[in-house]
């Protein structure tokens, strides 16, 4: 998935990480502007937010 213009005024507004859950293809995808990296998960995963030391969301437990 490529970085679009939208997520660019993002981080160019000081956003620091910017999450997209894909419900269709059962995807999220992580972009962390302060690492430069982009992360992907399915919605039987636990995702740790980068941006926050203690903040994990289980979205196996969550009804999508």
């Amino acid at each position: 998935m490529q970085i679009t213009r939208i997520m660019l005024k993002y981080q160019g507004s000081g956003v620091r990480e910017y999450w997209i859950v894909d419900y269709p293809k059962n995807r999220i995808f992580v972009y962390n502007f302060e690492n430069g990296s982009m992360d992907e998960y399915s919605f039987s995963d636990t995702v740790k937010a980068g941006i926050y030391e203690d903040l994990e969301i289980d979205f196996s437990v969550i009804d999508i």
